[in-house]
């Protein structure tokens, strides 16, 4: 059975994760904290479809590592783990030293057990842990969740901190539990980081690089079995951004864009043909201005007709061109034409809830359309609107409804549209 980690990018590649798997995120100094906090939301985003776990803390003294988890960073996932607490499916191994006495107030913290910091030691109670946790759920994986790895590497001798944790892998491998781990490569020799992504179903690396003297954070993911269309997509970096209670990934654009080069050619006579169609290049304020203008000349319901079909039509051949190029199918199919069409201009996709299976969607993204129209007291989205209607009744072969509920025009910071199986 997969369950979903709920972090798009990981997801999309992966199809979900099972038991049995090793998940290891990797980041340099600059980015560590991006990657526990992400492996965090990944294992709550678990536990919360009911799995259990068993959480390793090695980074603080146990009075702030159990403050860090009483008060989450993202106040709407805090749910999965109160409730986890509550059920019993939380264990909170906190390792302490000399330096740190037992007794101190955890704030009602339930699960914490105190863990001498001694490598035998921790392989030890994890894995007691962990038989504790299959015999009272039997039905689901435990996750093991170490945060870190390097910490523990760094305290004792690398190689005997590696051997433990091929045990630990062991133990979840054999058992069907989930183990997620993360890795700071600044300290590491090759070797080790080497050997740890050997063990890894996947792993998902964190960066930094820097464009005109401004940091720009990326991540890929990367060491799955898939091939062809996957494998292009996952070895690419991808945007992201840490803000509040939001992971939010770019689309990676950069992918569909190499496509779109290695397709398109120029004509003599001046024609652009871009995967075998004709395109027509035009600034997006043109656009625009053509729009507004077709709207004030005639009554707005036959513009919405109009506009509304010329997406349709727009979003159903999109889709034809997409499924062609990379042989997708499903939901898989429509964020790929997402993408795809995003990489021409017309804006970047935010996030999709729900799914085409399930009857509905809610699909956020920033229109370049709607940043360029000005003020409205109206949705202005109309050509998108239509273009993710025509997708998804391509897609399906059935009939939706759909339905512009928020717009940049009007004031939102995104717009955002609901569409229905009717």
């Amino acid at each position: 059975m997969e369950f979903e980690t709920r972090i798009p990018v990981v997801d999309f590649s992966l199809g979900g994760v099972s038991g049995g798997q090793v998940l290891l995120f990797i980041a340099d100094s600059a980015t560590l904290n991006d990657a526990l906090l992400l492996s965090m939301l990944a294992a709550f985003n678990l536990m919360d479809q009911g799995l259990s776990c068993v959480a390793v803390q090695t980074d603080e003294p146990h009075s702030l590592a159990a403050k860090k988890f009483k008060h989450m960073f993202l106040p709407d996932k805090y749910h999965a783990l109160t409730k986890a607490m509550d059920e019993g499916r939380f264990t909170y191994l906190d390792l302490v030293s000399d330096k740190f006495p037992s007794g101190e107030n955890f704030e009602g913290l339930v699960g914490l057990v105190l863990v001498r910091n001694d490598i035998d030691r921790i392989l030890y109670e994890a894995n007691r842990a962990m038989e504790k946790m299959r015999a009272s759920f039997p039905e689901s994986p435990v996750i093991l969740l170490y945060h870190n790895i390097s910490s523990t590497m760094v305290d004792f001798d690398s190689k005997a901190a590696l051997n433990m944790f091929k045990k630990l892998i062991s133990n979840i491998k054999q058992n069907g539990g989930i183990f997620i781990g993360v890795l700071n490569r600044d300290i590491h020799e090759l070797e080790i980081t080497s050997t740890l992504k050997h063990f890894s179903n996947y792993t998902m690396e964190f960066g930094l690089e820097f464009k005109e003297d401004l940091p720009r954070p990326y991540l890929q993911v990367s060491k799955t079995p898939l091939v062809g269309f996957a494998r292009k997509l996952l070895h690419k970096k991808i945007a992201y951004h840490i803000s509040g209670n939001k992971f939010e990934t770019f689309s990676p654009a950069s992918f569909y864009l190499d496509e779109l080069e290695d397709g398109q050619v120029f004509y003599q006579n001046g024609e652009i043909s871009i995967l075998g169609t004709k395109h027509l290049v035009l600034p997006t304020q043109l656009l625009a201005s053509l729009l507004l203008n077709f709207e004030k000349s005639i009554d707005y319901d036959g513009y919405r007709n109009i506009v509304m079909e010329l997406g349709k039509d727009f979003g159903a051949k999109s889709v034809r061109i997409v499924e062609s190029e990379f042989n997708l199918k499903e939901d898989r199919l429509l964020h790929s034409t997402l993408m795809y069409v995003g990489a021409r201009g017309y804006g970047r996709v935010l996030n999709i809830e729900g799914s085409l299976e399930s009857g509905t969607l809610k699909v956020r993204v920033h229109s370049s359309l709607a940043e360029l129209w000005g003020k409205s007291d109206k949705p202005v989205d109309l050509l998108i609107e239509g273009s993710l209607l025509g997708a998804v009744q391509e897609i399906t072969g059935k009939k939706w409804t759909s339905k512009e509920i928020r717009c940049i025009a009007m004031g939102d910071n995104y717009c955002e549209f609901e569409l229905t199986q009717i």
